[in-house]
């Protein structure tokens, strides 16, 4: 008697507790460690297991398949021969693109133009996330309407971040059909109201929450962490923040994320490849959730989005790479408790390193 987890589903260690979850259903549940254990080796006789165990012990395990079946999380194989006939396909696939994401930071219609538009398609990027500050609707709805430009792009989606306003939101209704022809997001922030509205192949996600941009980057919970199975593979081999990422912030300086300090050019006077090809901005893409401190203990590491660009501070690997854990995170792996992080002592001395750092931006620039 074996038991067989279905390939969707995943199974995550972490120093305390230990995760399972299904990449299809959104399915997530913590489980003890001691039944990670029985779970990641495949190799398990039930039937054998089961005569090896006392009264109490089998019943706790007679609960935990019955879990595993109720789920529809697994199912029960009769025989080895069987179970040996089942191959994983749990493998990470490389995409053949330099970079897959572009963060675009926008403040004035001029940035996103011909030029850049040609870079986008000649480097194959497939997301686009576009952040408005402090620009007029009628610009926006200038922007938004030259997106049309990247139909014939690799592009597979386009997400936009806008605060609220009833003409926008117009706007989109409205012409949301001729667009663009990719799937598009629309994130209006700053609302009265909430809403979720689903048009052809627009979304519209209308939220009260205010975005600070980019202030509000790096917020690590447990209702943004992330199931894809695609993301889920590649955090085991890769950064899962700054992986084949690019950003271009408000003043068009070329960073690997919008928030970090350091930059490779400004795109009126370099290109994103320019960027991309420099010595130390792809130093962070192999820096995996298993080399961070705290993180590496975290039953969470696998699906939860990295942040490098706000930390506690606290600790560079001999590469001169900040592994510390991201300053935005309450989730503490130890105690298996979530906090608020922002009120938490230990966060002080970083929190207002960033405040500091924050100031110095806007009195500089």
């Amino acid at each position: 008697m074996f038991l067989k987890l279905f390939d969707s589903v995943k199974i995550t260690k972490g120093i305390k507790n230990s995760i399972i979850f299904d990449t299809n259903t959104g399915f997530l549940k913590l489980i003890p460690n001691a039944f990670f254990d029985l779970l990641s080796n495949e190799k398990q006789n039930y039937a054998v297991l089961k005569k090896q165990l006392d009264h109490d012990s089998l019943e706790v395990l007679e609960e935990y398949l019955n879990f595993i079946i109720d789920n529809n999380l697994g199912f029960i194989i009769s025989s080895r021969k069987e179970l040996q006939s089942f191959q994983s396909t749990s493998y990470f696939n490389e995409t053949p693109s330099y970079v897959d994401y572009l963060i675009l930071d926008i403040n004035s219609s001029g940035i996103f133009n011909d030029n850049l538009v040609q870079q986008i398609c000649s480097l194959k990027i497939k997301y686009i996330q576009i952040r408005f500050s402090e620009v007029r609707v009628n610009e926006i709805i200038e922007i938004i309407s030259k997106i049309e430009q990247l139909n014939d792009s690799n592009i597979n989606e386009i997400s936009i971040v806008v605060k609220y306003d009833v003409q926008l939101l117009s706007f989109v209704k409205e012409n949301h059909f001729k667009i663009s022809n990719k799937f598009l997001h629309f994130i209006l922030h700053s609302s009265e109201e909430q809403d979720f509205q689903i048009l052809d192949h627009v979304y519209l996600s209308i939220i009260k929450n205010r975005i600070t941009i980019p202030l509000s980057c790096g917020l690590i919970d447990l209702k943004n962490v992330n199931l894809n199975r695609f993301f889920y593979l590649e955090a085991q081999q890769y950064n899962s923040c700054l992986y084949k990422k690019i950003a271009i912030d408000f003043d068009g300086n070329i960073k690997n994320c919008p928030s970090m300090a350091q930059n490779f050019g400004n795109i009126k006077d370099t290109t994103l490849k320019n960027a991309l090809d420099h010595p130390e901005f792809k130093k962070y893409w192999n820096l995996t959730k298993d080399s961070i401190e705290v993180c590496k203990d975290c039953e969470f590491r696998y699906i939860c989005t990295d942040c490098r660009a706000y930390t506690e501070q606290t600790h560079t690997n001999k590469e001169e790479l900040d592994t510390s854990k991201p300053l935005k995170c309450g989730y503490n792996p130890y105690t298996g408790e979530w906090e608020e992080w922002s009120t938490n002592p230990l966060k002080q001395k970083a929190i207002q390193y960033y405040e500091t750092f924050e100031r110095g931006e806007k009195i500089n620039g």
